[in-house]
């Protein structure tokens, strides 16, 4: 007999229907990450793991590597809650060290590979972190994070070794001064014991980050418990056994959590293999599907990438599933991306839209498993509670009512490194339970599918895979001395997707001309001083490709907000008109 609805879905819980008691109430063990993974794959040591670049490693060397590397962070003085960053691209090496911390109770966090080496060491500082992983630096450079920062030991990977799992280089530690290389860890750890301090679900296991949509990116701490209830409720959701032989193409950078949880580490806690891809360009897109992936963890600009690059002809009916976490994958962009693989060999796909946050370890919605409705972001997770209500004044809506979603669960994280306050503000309680409020505006329906209609921030993603937030880069360039306002749009580029076009209004004193145009382009390379007091600086990849001087900002008719539909019209009015396109400045 059905029960009646009450027309509520934090009471209803639709998301649980035609579900068991366990996987209602999941017990979440009392493991580690590192152990978690090692018991669920005990019948799959020889079993594929990673396949990265030339690289192929099974999950028995997965779990012997690890070993190998927590040694020698011990041997470094690493301990117990100790927090080591991470700096490379999604290489293998990077899910050793991740292992390899976990093992022996240190936290982890992975820095953004392409990030000026300001916010490294500003990072770097604020963990304290005692010993530093990254990729392909100068002894010059590491020297200089060791100038400006506690760091005790940096440990670096040469682009020669990528392809090399091989960590018997000979070494030999004579100064805290020393810079390591990544190949003669196992040399420095041969003299550790093997035990390992106790380490269970409560503590914390990786510190990600927020989108930074609006000031600098939050830092958001995640225990074991988190990690793995995650795990756990996506398995019960989508119905998925052990996937043992399944293959993910995983091309999200590891500094976002879709791309080192959601992807990489749920896929070896599914018994599958993770493609990981470090370097997503229009150029290697084809070299990572000849890999021959099932499910591949992306967004409507990766779908994007395929669709431009992949030759005719091609073989893609590897694939199975598109899962687009990053944004939204819309109804029509999705048909466009099943006839394509369908074209390509690949009958059937399934193109689905999940939902989540760094606070809850990129899981909230999941689209496997369940029938797919391309208009929703998937499913609300089975055994998480949910709650639409209104923003201002937190009183719950019903289904098919707008509202800020709401989540509740194990996956909830802890709390923003050393910011009491912010945590506070980011959760209520509500009828005994406590929830995360996502900053996604939507609706849940009665079978508990959740339709996202907005966000509070405006961002894209490139080819990359990175996201560019525009609000974050008009904020930095606004507090540029010159520039009295800014307003950043995306337009299409043939390499990257998408790039910046900034438009700016100039303080009343300053000349709109080339020179001056020239001068703000220059300074996109330079840390800018915001009001507040902190220092930002432009990665790579949001520095605005074109500039256009305003003399205001085009706002929205009876409101004070800039109307960014019309600027991004005007932008791709601007590259039509061009044959070719540089960047420019509009008097």
């Amino acid at each position: 007999m059905n029960k009646k609805l009450t027309g509520y879905p934090s009471i209803d819980r639709p998301q649980d229907k035609g579900h068991s008691f366990t996987e209602k109430h999941p017990i979440i063990p009392d493991l580690s990450v590192y152990n978690a993974i090692g018991a669920i794959n005990a019948f799959y040591k020889k079993n594929e793991a990673i396949d990265c670049m030339d690289l192929k490693v099974n999950y028995d060397n997965l779990i012997k590597d690890s070993v190998t590397i927590s040694r020698a962070l011990k041997e470094l003085g690493v301990k117990k809650k100790d927090i080591v960053a991470i700096s490379m691209p999604n290489y293998y090496q990077a899910v050793a060290s991740y292992l390899a911390c976990n093992r022996i109770g240190a936290v982890t966090t992975f820095l953004n590979s392409g990030a000026p080496d300001e916010e490294i060491i500003e990072y770097l500082n604020l963990f304290e972190s005692p010993v530093f992983i990254n990729y392909d630096k100068t002894k010059k450079e590491n020297l200089n994070y060791k100038k400006n920062t506690g760091v005790n030991y940096i440990v670096t990977l040469s682009k020669s070794n990528v392809n090399n799992i091989s960590l018997k280089r000979d070494y030999r530690i004579t100064s805290s001064d020393d810079l390591i290389d990544f190949n003669s860890l196992e040399t420095i750890g041969k003299h550790q014991e093997k035990g390992v301090p106790a380490n269970n679900k409560k503590d914390d296991s990786l510190i990600l980050f927020t989108s930074g949509s609006t000031g600098k990116p939050k830092s958001v701490v995640l225990t074991n418990e988190n990690i793995i209830a995650a795990g756990t409720y996506l398995k019960n959701s989508s119905n998925v056994k052990s996937m043992n032989g399944t293959r993910t193409l995983v091309c999200v950078p590891f500094s976002y959590p879709y791309g080192f949880v959601t992807s990489t580490l749920m896929t070896l806690m599914s018994s599958k293999t993770a493609i990981l891809a470090p370097n997503m360009s229009k150029d290697t897109i084809g070299y990572y599907l000849k890999k021959r992936p099932n499910i591949i963890f992306g967004s409507p600009a990766l779908l994007d990438l395929i669709m431009n690059n992949v030759k005719d002809g091609e073989d893609l009916s590897s694939v199975t599933t598109f899962i687009s976490g990053g944004d939204f994958l819309t109804p029509s962009h999705s048909l466009k991306g099943k006839a394509y693989f369908e074209k390509h060999g690949a009958k059937n796909v399934e193109m689905g839209n999940g939902s989540g946050n760094a606070e809850t370890v990129s899981c909230g919605t999941n689209p496997v498993g369940n029938e797919i409705r391309p208009e929703t972001a998937g499913k609300v997770l089975t055994g998480t509670d949910a709650i639409i209500v209104d923003p201002d004044t937190l009183e719950e809506k019903k289904y098919g009512e707008e509202g800020l979603m709401c989540v509740s669960g194990k996956h909830v994280f802890k709390e923003y490194y050393k910011d009491p306050e912010k945590t506070k503000e980011a959760k209520f309680e509500k009828n005994g339970k406590v929830y995360f409020k996502t900053g996604t505006m939507g609706y849940i329906d009665e079978d508990g599918y959740f339709t996202l209609t907005g966000r509070e921030s405006r961002f894209y993603i490139l080819s990359t895979l990175n996201k560019v937030y525009c609000d974050h880069v008009q904020s930095i360039i606004s507090n540029i001395d010159d520039v009295d306002l800014c307003a950043v749009v995306k337009v299409p580029d043939k390499d990257m997707l998408y790039v910046n076009k900034a438009y700016i209004v100039l303080n009343d004193n300053v000349k709109s001309d080339e020179t001056e145009k020239e001068k703000i382009i220059n300074l996109f390379n330079e840390p800018v001083k915001e009001q507040n007091g902190d220092v930002e600086q432009l990665k790579w990849y949001e520095k605005p490709k074109y500039v256009e001087f305003v003399k205001e900002l085009p706002r929205r008719k009876g409101t004070e907000k800039v109307d960014y539909a019309l600027l991004e019209k005007d932008a791709l009015k601007e590259l039509d008109d061009k044959s070719d396109v540089k960047s420019y400045v509009k008097r």
